[in-house]
Parts: structure tokens; C-alpha cells; sequence
């Protein structure tokens, strides 16, 4: 039976995502806006591991997936608290309370690449030091403690910024599955 407010432990999900087929389970389900049946989920997952498309597979990759996410991952995914999944139906679906999760199943699509802004604050800055010591006007008007207050505030704020998207689940240093 799982408790409504189930709170995992960092080992505990890392335990829970060490299998490829729940972190590629979880990855499917997240794109889904509704319920989805387990034997189309079997059916993609056994594609996306055996490279292929859901036509080409055989009855035995379909068969070997379902049987696997039905006795052992569907029922460890809900335990945990992830997945709502009805057994009679065959419905499974990403539970909504579940966010603790997104930072570990992220394919990359939302990452922000932060070397292009740290790139572009050290361009600009490079560019304020050109002009101060080529003395062109109005770069002149700045002491070398203003520019050096300047560079650094400009870093410490992109630091600063950094620090609150990936507090606020950002992905750009996450554990990734990558789109199978």
C-alpha cells in the first residue's frame, strides 16, 4: 500500500531509476497527457531497446517487456509513489505529485547551456577592458576599481542566477537517460 505522501530518499531513487526500463518508463509517461494501457507501453519500450520500431518487433521483445514492467517495475514504480497503475485496466500513468523525479528522467531538451552565458559575460567584459586601456571614450571615465567592481558583480549575478535554476529543479547537472 503506498502512503499519499511518500517521500524519497536520494538512495531510495536512485535504486528506483537504476533499472533503464523504469527510468525509460517514467521518461515515456511524462510525455503522455493521459493514462496509457501497459501493453503500449511495453510495446515502445521494447522498441526503444531493441532499437526498432513497434512494427518490426517480435512477439517475444513485446512479450519478455510486458511480463518484466507488469511483475516487477510497474508494481516497484507505484510502491514508491510514481505511477498510478491499475492491474484490471492495464492503465498506467505518471502520478502529477511526483516531481522529485523530473531532474533524473530529463531527456536534455530543457537544459540551459550555461557556458554560452558565462561566454557571454567574460565577451562583454572583455570588451569594457579593451576600451578602458584603449581610452576610448566612455570607457575612460571608469577607475580600475569600477571596472574590477563591474567584472566581478557581473559573474557573482550569473553565479547567483545559476545557483537559483538549479536549486529550483533546473537539469543542466542532473543524472539523464537521454532519449532512447
Amino acid at each position: 500500500m503506498v502512503e499519499e505522501d511518500t517521500e524519497l530518499s536520494r538512495d531510495e531513487m536512485f535504486d528506483i531509476l537504476s533499472s533503464s526500463r523504469r527510468r525509460y518508463t517514467l521518461y515515456y509517461l511524462r510525455q503522455q497527457d493521459q493514462p496509457v494501457q501497459l501493453t503500449d507501453l511495453a510495446e515502445e519500450l521494447a522498441a526503444w531497446e531493441n532499437d526498432t520500431t513497434v512494427d518490426e518487433l517480435s512477439s517475444q521483445a513485446r512479450k519478455r517487456v510486458y511480463v518484466s514492467l507488469y511483475q516487477t517495475h510497474a508494481p516497484k514504480l507505484q510502491e514508491a509513489g510514481l505511477i498510478t497503475y491499475d492491474a484490471d485496466t492495464g492503465e498506467i500513468s505518471l502520478r502529477e505529485d511526483a516531481p522529485e523525479v523530473e531532474p533524473f528522467i530529463s531527456n536534455g531538451d530543457d537544459d540551459v547551456e550555461w557556458f554560452r552565458y558565462y561566454g557571454a559575460v567574460a565577451l562583454v567584459n572583455a570588451l569594457l577592458l579593451i576600451g578602458v586601456v584603449a581610452g576610448i571614450p566612455p570607457f575612460t571615465a571608469l577607475t580600475p576599481i569600477a571596472l574590477g567592481t563591474i567584472v566581478i558583480s557581473s559573474f557573482l549575478l550569473l553565479s547567483i542566477v545559476h545557483g537559483i535554476y538549479r536549486w529550483r529543479g533546473g537539469n543542466d547537472s542532473s543524472f539523464e537517460i537521454g532519449e532512447p
